[in-house]
Formats: C-alpha cells, structure tokens, sequence
C-alpha cells in the first residue's frame, strides 16, 4: 500500500512534466490562431491557406500516430515522449528564422507537427502505467495543459505581437518548448520497462475492434478535435466581422480554449462519477445550445462567458473518450499503442479536415461557416448516444 501511494506521487510529477510538455506544444501550435487576419495580409494568402498553419499539424499526427504506437509498445511511452518533444523543439524554434514567407513557415509548422503524434499517442499509456483504473483524471490532467497552451496563445499573441513584433511571440514561446523538453528528459520516466511480448498490427487491431465502440470512439474524437480547431479561427472572425477588435477576437478565442482545458480537467471525474455515456451525452447537447446563442452576437462580456462554457463542453469528453478506448474490452498492455493511434490518427484527421473546409467556407459566407461548425457539433452528439457503455 505504501509502495503503490508513493508510486502515485512520482506519478504526478510525470504528469506534472508532461502537462508542461503539452502545454508548451499547445502554446506555440496557437500561436497563430489569433493572428491569421495578419498573415494572411503579410503572405498574400487566403482563409484555407491560413488555416492551414493551424490543420496541417492534425495531418501529420495521422500518419505518425501510427509508427508512434509501436514504439509505446515496443519500447515505452518515454521513447516515444522524447521523440516528439525533439521535434517540437526543431520545429517550433525553425519558425524565429523560417517567416519570411508561407512556404518556409509552413515547413517549420510541419516539422513541429509531426513530433505531436508522438507525444499524445503515449499519453495515455503513460499515465495508465502509473495510476492503472484511476488513469482517467492523470490523462484530463495532463491533456488539458494543450488548452491551456491554446487558451493562453490566444490571450498573449497579439499583445506581444503588438508591441514587440511577431517574431518575438515566435521566440518567447519556443523558449518554452525547450525548458519543457529538458525537464521531461530528466523526470519523465515510465513506470515499468518496455520488455513486453510483440503483438502483430493485425492481431492488435483485431483487439481493438472487438468492441464496437471503438470506431465511435475514434469519430467522437474526429468531431471535437475538428469542431475545436474551425471554433478557434472561425470565433475571431465572427467577433470581428460584428465590429470588435483584434485583441477582443483574441480574448473571446482564448476565453473558449481555458474553458476546453477545464473540462479537460474536471469532466473525467464527473463521467466517472455519474456514468460516461449519460454525462458525455448531456454536455455535448449543451455544447450544441451554447454554439446557437453565439447567433445572437451577445455583447463582449457575455461573449466570454459563453466562449468559455462553449469550451467546456466542447472538450470535456476528448479525455474520456481516450480513456475508454484504451479500457475497452480488447485492449491489453500489448495494444494499448495501437488503441492510442487509432483514436489519436482518426482523432486529428477531423484536425486536419474540418478546419480548412471551415475557412473555405468562411472566406465564402461566415454565416455558412457557422451552420457547418453546428453540424458537425449534432453529429459528435449523436455518436455519443450511439455509445454503448455506462
């Protein structure tokens, strides 16, 4: 008992270092998100283009999510950890002397996007190995630091943008990334060594699969990592388009991002608690009436407030949904990696996709931007009810 409650201990300082780490990724990724009006001005480029600096990361997780999930089964979630956090770094710091013109600080963007698949692929497995059945939280823990590195991005971008420059908001946040990557490469360990059986690909999936709610799982993850993306650079636009201001757009996107890591934080223990399905299920058709009054352009004080519980509910199942694709009948300590990628992969294609036919549109009529974003929220919902489990 003494040994398994310091166990947890060390535990949270993995979490600890990880949040660190993800908060950072989060930071520098939503950079941008507050920005692309500039950008767009600066390279000559359009909404989809813009938007991609934001989408391409999600694409690229869906290739290295899955190589990323035999080195968690293979070698462990750290190998896995120090792999991406690497590539952060390059890539995230490529962008101080890569931004004079969109093809260069897109090749740096990418260069950081593919490191993330790495990094989120072995969250989970990280924090099961420590916490084992009380996993859920640690995951919510560490999960939320990438929205509050959106959240927080959001808020500082064109403050340090304005007074300092852009390539100050580059520098500033890179800097970060680097403290956050020694820091893991120091506390970050994995509770047990990877010295485990390998399972083939096909045997693992065939696992996975032995639950129907493992693709839901990995749709439900496509919709909210999708609908989080288009919400962030769509909600600026809107709040600017309806006469605010730059900064404004950017509190109001910030606002919604620290409310995403909130219920990143807390709704893991509430699934628990009061049942998966009912809770997910509730706060996703909250999400979908918070996303209508939105309609109504509330004035700027109850703009952040909806913003903010818009992002609870918005993110507060991502967390849950992971776990209970890692917990699913199928899925053991020889496949957990292969349960990650899958719902990691599907999860960010939804990242990649969503968002740029999100700026398509907008570019066209953010009005139709708007009813796209509120499909795709009834559609996340409905798979929540289609959900078989408690």
């Amino acid at each position: 008992m003494v040994e398994r409650r310091r166990s947890e201990m060390y535990g949270w300082v993995v979490a600890g270092v990880f949040w660190l780490l993800i908060f950072s990724y989060g930071l520098n990724w939503f950079a941008v998100a507050p920005l692309l009006k500039d950008l767009e001005s600066m390279y000559g480029i359009g909404g989809a283009e813009s938007h991609l600096l934001l989408s391409i990361i999600g694409l690229f997780v869906v290739f290295f999510a899955w190589p990323a999930g035999r080195i968690v089964d293979k070698k462990g979630p750290r190998y896995s950890v120090l792999i991406g956090a690497l590539l952060m770094v390059i890539g995230f710091a490529g962008r101080i002397w890569l931004n004079d013109s969109y093809p260069k600080i897109l090749l740096a963007t990418s260069i950081a996007g593919f490191g993330l698949a790495w990094i989120l692929v072995a969250l989970a497995p990280q924090m099961i190995q420590w916490f084992k059945e009380r996993a859920s939280l640690a995951i919510g823990v560490a999960s939320s630091g990438l929205f509050i590195g959106f959240g927080t991005a959001s808020l500082l971008s064109p403050y340090i943008k304005n007074i300092y420059g852009l390539n100050m908001v580059y520098t500033s946040f890179a800097v970060l990334s680097l403290i956050a990557f020694l820091l893991y490469l120091i506390f970050g360990k994995d509770r047990e060594k990877a010295e485990k059986e390998s399972v083939g690909i096909i045997e693992g999936f065939r696992g996975v699969f032995s639950s129907k709610n493992a693709i839901l799982y990995s749709l439900i993850g496509f919709f909210i990592v999708g609908s989080t993306l288009s919400a962030s650079a769509l909600l600026p636009k809107i709040a600017i388009g309806s006469g605010m201001s730059e900064v404004q757009g950017g509190n109001i996107i910030s606002a919604m991002l620290f409310g995403s890591a909130l219920g990143a934080f807390a709704f893991p223990y509430v699934a628990n608690k009061y049942g998966v399905k009912r809770s997910s299920l509730l706060i996703a058709i909250l999400g979908v009436i918070l996303w209508l009054v939105f309609r109504v352009n509330p004035p700027f004080a109850i703009y952040l407030l909806i913003s903010f519980l818009f992002g609870v509910c918005l993110q507060a199942t991502w967390p849950v949904a992971l776990h209970c694709q890692e917990t699913e009948k199928g899925v053991n300590e020889k496949n957990v990696g292969i349960a990650a990628s899958l719902y990691i992969s599907v999860s960010n294609v939804g990242g990649a996709i969503l968002p740029v036919a999100i700026g398509k549109v907008a570019d066209q009529s953010l009005n139709n931007a708007f009813i796209l974003l509120l499909a795709y929220l009834v559609i996340f919902t409905i798979l929540w009810g289609i959900v078989r489990r408690k």
